[in-house]
This record gives structure tokens, sequence and C-alpha cells, in this order.
């Protein structure tokens, strides 16, 4: 009896996930690395819950054969709420998005002794 194995390509999908931890928000964007042949354009845009004046787009490049690329931004003086990021690849116009809820600020890093 012969069994035959055939090798099954499990592509990761594109996804971000966001982190509070030492006073900053990490937003990490993870692709396939097979899906990035040749470098790919990004764009983070970090939508405020109460402010525009809070929102943010930042352009990144992702070189070849590269996983991820992340950005941040300090948690002091951020609006409480639910942020919504998204992350557009320029490249297919494909989308991920996710949201997290910051419910405490401390602006302690911003006052002077």
């Amino acid at each position: 009896m012969f069994f035959i194995l055939f090798g099954v390509r499990c592509s990761m999908a594109a996804n971000v996930q966001c982190n509070i931890e030492n006073e900053r928000i990490y937003c990490t964007y993870y692709l396939d690395r097979s899906d990035n042949q040749n470098g790919k354009n990004v764009e983070f845009h970090w939508v405020s819950p109460d402010s525009p004046d809070d929102d943010r787009v930042r352009h990144f490049q992702i070189p070849a054969r590269h996983g991820s690329v992340y950005d941040y931004r300090f948690l002091p003086g951020r609006a409480k709420g639910v942020w919504h990021v998204k992350v557009i690849d320029l490249d297919t116009n494909e989308t991920v998005e996710t949201t997290f809820d910051i419910n405490t600020t401390d602006d302690s890093m911003f006052e002077e002794d």
C-alpha cells in the first residue's frame, strides 16, 4: 500500500494586532513572507474615537521577504474610547482592520516637575 502526501500551502492571511504596553500603543501588521517577494507599501490609518485632530496616516515600505511592520503612538494624550486602526496594502488595495479600547490615560509623562 502506498501513501502519497501532497504538500498544501497554508497561507497566513494578513492581519493587524495592537497592544498597549509601557506607555505606548503598538500596532503590528503581519503578512505571509511568501506574499512579499518584491516588497510592499502600506499605510497605517489611526482613527480616534473622539477627535479627527488625533487621527494619523503613516506610510511604510516593507522590504522584500519581510513579514511585518509596526507603528506606535504614545498612550498619554490619546483620547479615551475605541480606536480603529486600518492598514492598507497600497500594492493590492487589500485592507485589514482592528480596534482597541483606551479606558484610561496617564498624562504624567507630560507633566513638569
